[in-house]
């Protein structure tokens, strides 16, 4: 069973989603580039991205920030990541030299076992990424709001969760963009993460279809947990723990009750070795 944990502070949690808002917003949505080789890739050092500025357009549902395919958002933040920034491979594991890990949560499911994860989180400090379906966040819209404002990052994974690899570029761009609308509508901005739904890998329409809305890369992961095949609470923690590894990114599930239990042993875990929970955006080089 998960141990009790105590509530999340709402007042902090009110008063906190004004700059978790503002950090949403201030980063940057890139214009469109071309696509790139197919492939995933670890993070070391980051390159300077060359600079950008036009103005946002709407997307599919009016939200500013979704950009078309020559146009792109004027908000910069020294925050972000270079590497989100430019064109290139997908992201799946962050630099080795740190202490932090990225647990990433595919966003969907159960909206109370929602909470507890979050719950378990705060009761350890720990920050992660919450890859949202845009069905599910515009579902419960509250839900964007309160993973930001507890200090995680809130990224982008698909509209409505569709094996991307059989679409084509249209359909795989509509889904993206929906996506991105989907996350702006619930803090403010889509931000720079994204994670394409059905595949651990992009391809070159991915990419394309990603491009078109402002990503340049996919973030990926190198350590799978299978939670997703709900082998039981010890499973996770062992899939999890084996492989562990400073700059590792985790891909984990809302959701699903035999994550939530083994939360807290995989946070233990990371603590025992000397590893942080922190936000992909974080363990790239920059500030969720």
């Amino acid at each position: 069973m998960l141990e009790s944990v105590p509530p999340r502070d709402t007042d902090l949690t009110r008063r906190t989603v004004v700059s978790g808002l503002a950090v949403g917003t201030a980063l940057v949505v890139g214009a469109c580039t071309s696509a790139v080789d197919q492939g995933r890739t670890s993070v070391g050092a980051t390159t300077t991205p060359p600079s950008t500025s036009s103005s946002p357009s709407s997307g599919a549902n009016g939200v500013p920030g979704s950009p078309t395919t020559t146009t792109a958002t004027a908000m910069v933040s020294a925050a972000a990541p270079a590497v989100l920034l430019t064109a290139g491979p997908d992201i799946s594991s962050g630099p080795s030299a740190g202490t932090g890990v990225a647990l990433t949560f595919h966003g969907a499911g159960d909206v109370a076992t929602t909470h507890a994860v979050l719950d378990a989180l705060h009761a350890r400090g720990a920050r992660v990424t919450v890859f949202a379906v845009g069905t599910w966040l515009s579902a419960t819209p509250s839900l964007g709001h309160e993973i930001v404002a507890a200090g995680h990052a809130l990224g982008n994974h698909t509209w409505s969760h569709p094996v991307l690899t059989r679409l084509g570029l249209a359909a795989a761009t509509d889904e993206v963009r929906r996506g991105a609308d989907a996350v702006a509508a619930a803090i403010g901005a889509p931000g720079l993460l994204f994670r394409p739904s059905g595949t651990p890998t992009s391809t070159s329409t991915i990419r394309a279809a990603a491009s078109a809305a402002g990503y340049h890369r996919s973030i990926s992961y190198d350590l799978d947990s299978l939670d997703y095949t709900d082998p039981g609470a010890d499973a996770v923690v062992s899939t999890v723990t084996k492989a562990l590894h400073p700059g590792a990114i985790v891909s984990l599930h809302l959701g699903h009750p035999g994550t939530l239990t083994a939360l807290p042993r995989v946070l233990d875990a990371l603590a025992a070795r000397g590893l942080r929970a922190v936000t992909v955006t974080e363990l790239l080089g920059g500030a969720a």
